[in-house]
């Protein structure tokens, strides 16, 4: 399984130089207390890590994001996530680890918390897309939703499961984010679709309040739907429902005892 390591040019943290002379993101220290990972994923997905300090800035929140996406399947050098004929465009799996949040996230008013939580995956996409080359980025949740149960990390946790309007990042690919991806050739695309063109994505959230350790764990999933220019509807929600809930009951928490 490939790591891929992806600094968006749009979201890197202000840094703090610390005690060895290293540089340091503060939004990294979570990751000292709480790491994520994935246990046993399929093949066709790999991992990367983000920083999202500057992200989250608008929240007053820093933090680390842990995720999966569709990865280059044989024979091609772009990723599946990138191809519009594959179930796992424009899919993702993965898990927020959020320094604090008490004040946002554990409030006892289910829907506030929903919303809040709602606030950083709508920030990361906008910049996921931005860093992409979107140049008018959208990322609006439905307000309705539904309500599921699931077990992570050993304890059952409601799972809100809704709708959101935004962008794909499909497009020749000409910043760095788009290159280190890879997009497939233009020419397979564009009769049918448009570079960044609207999409409907399908997300899930699951969340909760660590105190020993003062983080907000978010695990999340999305699926894409989408229509073709000449009006052909597709939806990925169905074929990948499985698949993503079981990848996210098999999210794994790794605490990491702190020495200070």
């Amino acid at each position: 399984m490939t790591l891929i390591r992806i600094t968006l040019a749009c979201a890197l943290a202000a840094s703090a130089l610390g005690a060895q002379g290293e540089i340091r993101k503060p939004g990294a220290l979570v990751a000292e207390r709480v790491k994520v990972t994935f246990d046993s994923p399929p093949a066709a997905w790999t991992t990367g890590e983000n920083v999202m300090d500057q992200i989250w800035a608008p929240l007053g929140l820093r933090g680390v994001n842990y995720y999966l996406l569709g990865g280059p399947t044989a024979g091609h050098r772009y990723a599946s996530r990138s191809d519009p004929a594959s179930p796992l465009y424009q899919a993702w799996v993965g898990a927020y680890s959020v320094v604090g949040g008490r004040a946002q996230f554990a409030t006892g008013n289910a829907r506030h918390d929903l919303d809040d939580v709602r606030k950083l995956g709508k920030l990361d996409q906008r910049s996921w897309l931005q860093a992409m080359g979107d140049p008018g980025p959208v990322a609006t949740s439905h307000e309705k939703f539904t309500t599921d149960t699931i077990t992570i990390a050993g304890a059952r946790r409601a799972l809100y499961v809704f709708d959101m309007d935004s962008h794909s990042d499909l497009s020749t690919g000409t910043t760095p984010l788009a290159k280190s991806i890879g997009m497939p050739p233009a020419a397979e695309w564009q009769p049918m679709l448009a570079a960044f063109h609207p999409l409907i994505l399908h997300v899930y959230f699951a969340f909760w309040r660590d105190d020993t350790r003062d983080a907000t764990i978010v695990v999340y999933a999305v699926s894409s739907a989408f229509t073709s220019k000449k009006g052909r509807a597709r939806d990925n929600g169905p074929v990948l429902d499985m698949q993503l809930r079981d990848m996210m009951r098999k999210v794994r928490l790794v605490y990491v005892p702190t020495t200070k």
